[in-house]
C-alpha cells in the first residue's frame, strides 16, 4: 500500500467516505481558464482553504503540471502549504496579512506576494523589506465595489493620492494591480460598469507611472462570462474543480470531483417504521434501507434532511431517508444492495454539486470547503 494518502494505489476498500479527485480534469479546467485568458494573459489557480477542501496535496501537483502561472491563499500558512506541495510558482495572498505576519511574508524563501489595501501596510512591508535588503512584489487592490478590502476608488483622483506615494517606497515592486466582481455570476450590468471603472484606474495609474507588470480582477465568473484583452491574468477557483457559477457555460469543464459512501447496514424495515431523529419520514410499505458511512460531520449537509436529497446506488437514484445524522444517512436502496456496496453521493451518477448545493439552500463552494477530515481524498491520474 502506499504511503500516500492523496495516491489512488491506496486501498479504498478500507474508506468509510472518500472522494476521488480527477487529476485529468482538474489539467482540462486550466487548460480552458489558459483559453479564455488570451495569448498575453494568465491563469493563478485559487487555493485557499485548503484547495476549497480537496487537499491542496491532491491537486497542486495536478496544476503545477496544467502549467498555471501562479497560485491564490488566503494565508501565509496556505502558501507554505502549497510550496510543501510541490507548488513553484509564485503564491498570491488574497487577504490583508496581520501585521505580525509581515515579517515573515518578508523573509519567505519563495515568492509570495501579499495585498496591499493602504498606505500603511505598504510603509511598513516597505521598511521590512529594506531591513532584509530584499525587494518585495505586491499586488495592491482597488476596491471597486466588493466594499471587502482595497483602496476605495470610487474616483480616480483619491486612487492616485493614495497610491502615488505607494510607488516610490523603497524595497516595493508593483506586480500587479487587482480587484474583485462582487456579481459577475449575477449582475453583469453592474460587472459590466466595475470592469470599465477599473480599467480607468488602470490607465490613471499608468499615466502616473505605476504601470504593473499585469492585473487581475476576473473570478471564474468574470473568466467565463468577460472578454480580456492585454496583459490581465485570471483568479480561477471553482471552475478547475469543475463547477462553472455560470451555469450554460458548465459544458466547457468536466467535473473533477467524485464522493462516495459505504454501505454499514442494509435491512428490510417494515411498514411504519420510523427513521432517523424526530420520525420525520416513516415506512408507508415493507422497505429496504441502507445505511451510508456518511454525515454532517464529514460535511453532508445536515439541511439536504427533508429536501429531496438522492445517491446513486445499487444501479439507481436512491431518495435520503429522515434526517442526516452526525455519521450516517439513511436511504432506499434496491433489495440486492449489501454491506460493503459504494454508493455515490455527488458526481459521476449522483448529484451535481450544483444540485446538491441548491437542495441545501447553499452554494458550491461550500459544499467543498465543507468536506471533513473523514473523508480521504484520493486522486486518480
Amino acid at each position: 500500500m502506499s504511503e500516500n494518502p492523496f495516491d489512488v494505489a491506496t486501498a479504498t476498500d478500507f474508506h468509510r467516505t472518500w472522494v476521488e479527485i480527477d487529476a485529468s480534469a482538474l489539467r482540462h479546467n486550466a487548460g480552458v481558464a489558459r483559453q479564455l485568458a488570451g495569448a498575453h494573459g494568465g491563469v493563478i489557480a485559487v487555493v485557499k482553504a485548503d484547495a476549497y477542501g480537496l487537499g491542496v496535496s491532491a491537486v497542486v501537483p495536478a496544476l503545477e503540471a496544467a502549467g498555471v502561472d501562479a497560485f491564490a491563499v488566503a494565508t501565509l500558512d496556505e502558501a507554505r502549504r502549497v510550496h510543501a506541495a510541490g507548488g513553484t510558482r509564485p503564491v498570491y495572498l488574497l487577504s490583508p496579512a496581520l501585521p505580525a505576519e509581515r515579517a515573515a511574508i518578508v523573509a519567505t524563501d519563495f515568492t509570495v506576494i501579499p495585498a496591499v489595501s493602504s498606505h500603511d501596510e505598504a510603509v511598513h512591508f516597505s521598511q521590512l523589506a529594506v531591513a532584509a535588503r530584499k525587494t518585495l512584489p505586491i499586488h495592491l487592490v482597488l476596491d471597486t465595489g466588493m466594499g471587502r478590502i482595497g483602496l476605495r476608488s470610487r474616483f480616480a483622483e483619491h486612487v492616485l493620492a493614495d497610491a502615488r506615494p505607494l510607488a516610490d517606497l523603497p524595497g516595493l515592486r508593483l506586480d500587479s494591480v487587482a480587484s474583485h466582481f462582487p456579481s459577475a455570476d449575477e449582475d453583469l450590468a453592474f460587472t459590466a460598469e466595475q470592469l470599465n471603472h477599473y480599467l480607468s484606474l488602470l490607465e490613471h495609474l499608468a499615466r502616473e507611472g505605476m504601470t504593473p507588470t499585469h492585473h487581475h480582477v476576473a473570478n471564474s465568473a468574470g473568466t467565463l462570462t468577460l472578454t480580456r484583452t492585454g496583459r490581465e491574468w485570471v483568479r480561477t477557483g471553482l471552475m478547475l474543480y469543475g463547477v462553472s457559477p455560470v451555469p450554460d457555460k458548465q459544458e466547457l469543464l468536466l467535473p473533477a470531483i467524485t464522493w462516495h459512501a459505504r454501505v454499514i447496514l442494509a435491512r428490510t424495515l417494515p411498514a411504519g417504521h420510523g427513521v432517523s431523529y424526530g420520525r420525520t419520514f416513516v415506512t408507508d410499505r415493507p422497505t429496504r434501507v441502507a445505511t451510508l458511512a456518511v454525515g454532517y460531520a464529514d460535511g453532508y449537509p445536515r439541511h439536504l434532511s427533508g429536501q429531496g436529497a438522492w445517491v446513486w446506488l445499487g444501479g439507481r437514484r436512491c431518495p435520503v431517508l429522515g434526517r442526516i445524522t452526525m455519521d450516517q444517512i439513511m436511504v432506499e436502496a434496491p433489495d440486492h444492495v449489501q454491506p460493503g456496496d459504494t454508493a455515490t453521493v455527488l458526481g459521476g451518477q449522483g448529484p451535481a454539486a450544483t444540485e446538491m448545493a441548491t437542495l441545501a439552500g447553499t452554494i458550491p463552494y461550500e459544499i467543498f470547503c465543507g468536506l471533513g477530515r473523514r473523508v480521504a481524498r484520493v486522486v486518480r491520474h
